[in-house]
């Protein structure tokens, strides 16, 4: 590797203050020819922090272009470490230096509305948050959960999301009136007293207060008891129910995972993103992205700075689950106990629904990352390193990618993802259902090559220029062999082993190593991780098929489709059982709700 390039002869400042460093914890500065700041880092020795940068001979990218550019170095001393850390998170959120990790929100994502300052306050979803002040809440991922969530509060709240000027003057209201979904002040059905009130339950609901919205609607139930306005207090009753059940689903299984943020990442191409999973009293209450850009790697490094960032305005909960140790984690630990007033810690999850919560902010952060950065087309450049990396004879502008999956032999499907010039071409992707269902990858590869592969030679279709397989030598052996069943063998093959990122291909058992930084590595990983993605999805879907055998699929006429419709709508069998016949026909149509209603009138 090329030495470093420095300025130490070019700077006698640098040289000089470099010389001269103290034995003390503080934080250093870096700034260029101009006086501009290019980083700012904390240590706990500031001589052994700083000396190594210019000592070093194997920096990554990003370090090796911040050495080239220091002129100078500022050093403010402190007395401990942890006073350190606080300086360096307060001077890189004012000046914002080029070469630190700077945290960009995505603000794409939905946002559900409550127009707070409003005497009749509305609902509804938007994507756009301005200081009007409106409270949002949010942001929600996917974008369905959004519309979710307001219906939600439709439903139990009864609040209106029109544009309408709310005067009381309207000769009739809307259907909404009709279905329980809006209390229609627009017809002075309701007054803004009691309205208002209406609008603070949902306020409460949004903000997940169980405790206390349960309370304000018991007492609000009681109080119209006891004033005999009986179907007022019906109203409350039932949405005391609704939103005791929902709370109750909501409610995580371990309480272990009250108030918990778990971060998630992907890397691509020299960017980041990391995905923010909030859960509160046990419940999925919000999700954030952050981009980073200039990362090669998501390390503790990275991970610890991103925690300073995203805690410096808001005190960290009691946990916080991530994939790696961030860097200096007890040191980090402390700080962020100090913020929140009593103990917080991080946590790399080993088992269980934690490993499960870690996995989806993962799978999140490379959609999110894919989405937004993927490039339109591959640079020819790269492609010609994998032919000759490989030593292809064709240049791969077409790569097809295997993967298998399945739970312990049941539901086992394979997928074969398709990338024309380094993109995805979704309309060529295949998945196959497993003709025997069998714990046996190579077994399983065997079938799904032969089945890809036969159709196409029969049907005289173009083979790709590379085959991929996503595993080690015995997933490729058996790819290898299945083609040669067909009488198939001018087609190129490789696998993509996922523990060391090794490529295999025929006739030899060396492996072949490609550089983490490569775009050529990259490549192979996006091809094969998308494969993996293609797969599980199918696989869930099935289990989901499987073991979607409720209450509701005993209905005559009601189908697992139908089924699963009916508890998106209502949660479950009996809030189906309790819904009334016009929530019923919203939900799923005229046909469909007689039927429910016919099976609740025999069942009495």
């Amino acid at each position: 590797m090329a030495a470093v390039r420095t300025n130490l002869e070019k700077s006698p400042t640098l040289k000089r203050k470099l010389s001269d460093l103290p034995l003390r914890p503080g934080c250093y500065l870096y700034r260029d020819e101009g006086g501009n700041l290019l980083y700012v880092g904390k240590a706990k020795v500031l001589r052994n922090r700083v000396k190594s940068y210019f000592q070093q001979k194997r920096l990554d990218a990003k370090t090796r272009r911040l050495v080239a550019r220091i002129w100078d170095v500022e050093l403010i001393v402190c007395e401990t470490e942890l006073e350190a850390l606080v300086l360096e998170n307060n001077l890189i959120k004012e000046h914002l230096p080029p070469f630190n990790i700077l945290l960009r929100d995505d603000k794409s994502y939905p946002y559900v509305k409550l127009t707070w300052k409003e005497a009749f306050p509305k609902v509804f979803v938007t994507r756009k948050i301005r200081k009007d002040g409106s409270l949002y809440f949010g942001p929600f991922f996917p974008a369905s959960t959004a519309y979710r969530t307001a219906e939600l509060v439709y439903r139990f709240f009864q609040i209106r999301d029109c544009d309408i000027d709310i005067d009381g003057k309207r000769g009739r209201a809307c259907m909404k009136y009709q279905l329980h979904r809006c209390t229609a002040p627009c017809i002075a059905a309701v007054g803004q007293e009691a309205y208002r009130e209406q609008a603070k339950e949902a306020r409460l609901f949004l903000e997940g207060k169980r405790d206390e919205l349960k309370a304000r609607l018991e007492a609000a139930m009681w109080k119209a008891a006891e004033a005999a306005a009986f179907e007022q207090a019906a109203q409350h009753r039932d949405a005391l129910q609704q939103v005791d059940a929902w709370f109750t689903r909501q409610k995580a299984a371990s309480a272990d995972l009250d108030d918990t943020d778990v971060y998630g990442s992907a890397v691509l191409d020299g960017r980041a993103c990391v995905h923010r999973l909030l859960l509160r009293e046990g419940r999925m209450v919000g999700r954030q992205e952050y981009l980073l850009d200039d990362v090669e790697s998501f390390d503790g490094a990275v991970l610890a700075q991103v925690l300073q960032r995203v805690y410096s305005a808001d005190p960290a909960p009691a946990k916080v689950l991530a994939e790696v140790e961030p860097e200096d984690g007890d040191l980090l630990r402390s700080w962020l106990s100090d913020l929140r007033g009593t103990k917080v810690r991080i946590q790399i999850p080993q088992k269980g629904e934690k490993v499960d919560l870690l996995a989806m902010a993962q799978e999140n952060a490379r959609l999110a990352l894919e989405r937004k950065f993927e490039p339109a087309r591959l640079n020819e450049a790269v492609l010609e390193g994998l032919q000759a990396f490989l030593g292809l004879a064709h240049l791969p502008r077409r790569l097809e990618c295997f993967d298998i999956s399945h739970g312990q032999g049941r539901e086992v499907v394979a997928s074969c993802v398709v990338f024309s010039d380094g993109v995805p071409d979704k309309a060529r992707y295949r998945r196959f259902k497993m003709t025997n269902e069998q714990n046996d990858d190579f077994a399983n590869m065997h079938e799904a090559v032969t089945r890809r592969y036969q159709r196409m030679r029969d049907e005289g279709q173009e083979f790709p220029d590379l085959v991929l397989i996503d595993g080690g030598l015995g997933q490729l052996h058996a790819a290898e062999a299945a083609l040669k069943d067909l009488g198939i063998e001018q087609l190129e093959l490789g696998s993509l082993a996922k523990k060391e990122e090794l490529v295999f291909r025929p006739g030899s058992s060396t492996p072949l190593k490609i550089p983490k930084s490569s775009p050529v590595l990259q490549l192979l990983q996006r091809i094969r991780d998308e494969a993996h993605r293609f797969a599980i999805t199918y696989h869930r879907a099935l289990r989901a098929k499987r073991t979607l055998q409720t209450e509701l699929t005993q209905i005559p006429g009601i189908g697992p489709a139908m089924a699963k419709k009916l508890l998106q709508a209502f949660g479950s069998a009996a809030q189906v059982r309790e819904a009334e016949e016009a929530a019923l026909v919203e939900a799923v149509g005229r046909s469909a709700a007689g039927k429910v209603l016919a099976w609740r009138s025999r069942a009495g």
